[in-house]
């Protein structure tokens, strides 16, 4: 009997507990929401001190110092995610982007280049990945991605801007010169320069 009523009084403590951590996390987001980015890391941190392998919270902290500026917190954040799950598409997107601003290229390719693999409709990830193997030198492979961006979604005009590039980089500037027309009709503000330089 008395093992019962401490079973009980156990389950009721367990669910309180977890309803109040469950109550954090959703104040955290809601605390994001609002732009008030101090107060959801503060909440995000506290969750995570029961929670210690809950990836969300992990994340969603990661962009709330990148709100702040305080990227290389947020970058140890997401790498923090990426060791719980290396799968994580968003976590690898976000590191990627984290390197490419500092104009490491090559280590953004590798972390877009894995998330496209990883989650390989994504049409976004192949692009970025693109974008840094072209700005890294590697041509074949930032060909690759960009035809695999317009493959999986042909209104994406920034794709056929940097391939017609390419191309004309390549030596193909007829073929080149048929990608910038298509990134203008797909209202490219930079396309119609490229045309005036190369195509005229």
């Amino acid at each position: 009997m008395m093992f019962g009523k401490w079973m009980l009084s156990f389950s009721v403590i367990s669910i309180l507990f977890f309803a109040c951590n469950s109550n954090e996390y959703k104040m955290a987001d809601r605390y994001f929401e609002q732009g008030e980015y101090k107060k959801a890391i503060e909440q995000y941190n506290e969750y995570l001190e029961y929670q210690p392998t809950h990836v969300e919270s992990m994340y969603n902290r990661g962009r709330a110092y990148e709100e702040l500026g305080e990227f290389k917190k947020s970058l140890a954040s997401y790498e923090e995610a990426l060791e719980v799950d290396p799968k994580n598409v968003n976590a690898l997107m976000s590191i990627g982007k984290y390197h490419f601003r500092n104009e490491n290229y090559q280590d953004a390719a590798f972390y877009f280049d894995k998330a496209s693999q990883i989650h390989k409709s994504d049409a976004k990830a192949h692009y970025l990945a693109g974008r840094a193997f072209h700005k890294s030198g590697k041509t074949k492979e930032a060909m690759d991605a960009y035809n695999s961006t317009i493959s999986l979604d042909d209104q994406y005009g920034e794709a056929f801007l940097y391939r017609g590039a390419l191309k004309v980089y390549e030596g193909k500037k007829s073929a080149g010169c048929e990608d910038f027309r298509l990134a203008s009709a797909l209202n490219v503000a930079e396309a119609q320069e490229a045309i005036d330089q190369y195509c005229n």
